[in-house]
């Protein structure tokens, strides 16, 4: 059965700017899997798919009995924004201080099928949990719950798997193939990797320049410009350009970066126990292991964002925390990328802001830039074909430019700690391949130490010399500390 037809359609992004699909049909059994640059209208196709945006000229025709739901990143900040306006409302009773739990925000599906998923997922343990504390990949996997138990024939899944761990990305390519062959639902899927590709799938298109033109069956994958988007591609020479003077921190005295003690932390479960980590200057870690594991919880106790900081053993820069010590005199000393960071950064500034935020440690600038800092971060913008965007505002950006802005924003004053939790979320073949090698080159020409999070191995940069696993044992996690 047609469930939806697009033909020669423009859909309104904003005032002046509009997306088109020349040609689309959904059918019930249809397994659609979509490709494209970062910027090319991703997301704005998606939520043309899915009725999130108004349909202004040709043809768009959904069957009446068309439901449809949407994953998106953007979906998911909206989730959080709304559990932070529930939170900070004026009445603040109980209810509201403890935010939307998972059970409210699934409230709506099957039970049955809830249970089930979330087992397939192995999220059930947080049924009960304020969406606050999710990490992202759980908050991923929560939305992606609500989407196949609800009473839906049409999901839309714009770029599910960043994320998500090596095992939930699996699970759901598996899941994706079985509501596909046994069930009366289509799917639209918008992929950054090959490998998130499944093998069932028979309708591929492919996305640039704000429209969807070029589609086709599974011949379409060595198509060259769909192939181009999917491949590693060359880069160009890179410099890294330097900081200003004023931002080059003085070495911290000794050997150590950040000392962790017999740290115990205990939420649910037991997260730490007794744990020790030493963080060496050139001990460049790749951090790594199932989402909810502790990871996110690790690189927050290195920065100070986690309270229980102050009633653990743990010194960082020469300053052991608790002890007077001012979240400015930690955060001078790194850069930081995180999803967490991503959902933060509310702030409608101008992208070149954004990066000069990073030499202030500011979410927003706040202090007017020297011509020094505005040429560096020039620089960087030049080097990540950015140029084009610096008086762009923030929020207008895709995600995957978001997300390469704010790497810039941790790298541009070359700290001695770089902490890069799950970077290249979002980004196309090209951009994690010029991050890698951003990274790759710091590392090669600076004292900068790197942690770098991420659940591929395929995206570990040069240099990097340690891998920090959290491997599942007996309903939580050990931890081992190996060589690469």
């Amino acid at each position: 059965m047609e469930l939806l037809n697009i033909s020669k359609a423009s859909f309104a992004i904003k005032e002046g700017l509009s997306c088109h699909i020349e040609n689309l049909v959904v059918n019930t059994d249809s397994l659609w899997v979509l490709v494209g640059a970062n910027a090319s209208g991703k997301s704005s196709v998606a939520k043309a798919i899915a009725g999130a945006i108004e349909c202004t000229n040709g043809q768009c025709v959904k069957d009446r009995s068309c439901k449809c739901a949407l994953v998106s990143f953007e979906r998911q900040s909206e989730l959080f924004e709304d559990d932070f306006k529930y939170r900070n409302s004026d009445t603040n009773s109980d209810e509201e201080l403890n935010g939307i739990r998972v059970s409210d925000y699934l409230s709506g599906c099957n039970k049955e099928y809830v249970t089930k998923a979330m087992e397939l997922l192995h999220i059930d343990y947080l049924y009960d949990r304020p969406v606050r504390v999710l990490s992202g990949g759980e908050g991923r996997k929560i939305m992606i719950v609500k989407a196949i138990c609800s009473d839906n024939n049409l999901i839309v899944l714009d770029t599910p798997f960043d994320a998500l761990d090596t095992e939930s990305r699996c699970r759901l390519i598996e899941i994706i193939e079985y509501i596909h062959q046994n069930t009366a639902c289509a799917i639209v899927l918008i992929v950054n990797r090959k490998e998130e590709i499944p093998q069932s799938a028979s309708n591929f298109g492919l996305i640039s320049a704000l429209s969807l033109k070029k589609t086709g069956d599974r011949k379409l994958l060595d198509d060259s410009d769909f192939a181009s988007f999917l491949n590693i591609v060359s880069l160009p020479q890179i410099t890294i350009p330097k900081a200003p003077f004023k931002f080059i921190q003085k070495d911290v005295a000794g050997d150590n970066l950040v000392t962790i003690h017999k740290v115990n932390i205990t939420y649910d479960r037991v997260i730490f126990k007794d744990f020790d980590f030493t963080l060496n200057k050139g001990d460049h870690y790749q951090i790594s292991g199932p989402n909810g594991c502790g990871k996110s919880t690790l690189i927050s106790l290195i920065t100070g964002d986690n309270p229980l900081v102050y009633v653990n053993d743990i010194t960082v820069f020469g300053y052991k925390r608790g002890q007077g010590e001012s979240i400015w005199d930690i955060k001078k000393y790194y850069g930081l990328v995180s999803g967490a960071l991503h959902l933060d950064y509310r702030v409608s500034s101008p992208v070149i802001n954004v990066i000069l935020s990073g030499f202030y440690d500011s979410i927003g600038l706040y202090t007017k830039a020297s011509d020094d800092e505005i040429k560096c971060a020039r620089a960087w913008l030049e080097i990540a074909g950015l140029s084009h965007l610096q008086r762009r505002s923030f929020k207008e950006l895709s995600f995957g430019q978001q997300r390469l802005v704010l790497i810039i924003r941790a790298l541009i004053k070359i700290p001695p700690l770089l902490i890069l939790d799950e970077p290249l979320q979002g980004l196309d073949t090209y951009g994690r391949e010029l991050v890698k090698e951003f990274i790759s080159v710091i590392i090669e020409n600076s004292k900068t130490t790197v942690i770098f999070v991420s659940h591929h191995t395929e995206d570990t940069p040069r240099g990097i010399k340690y891998n920090l696993r959290f491997v599942p044992c007996d309903g939580g996690y050990t931890i081992e500390n190996d060589r690469i």
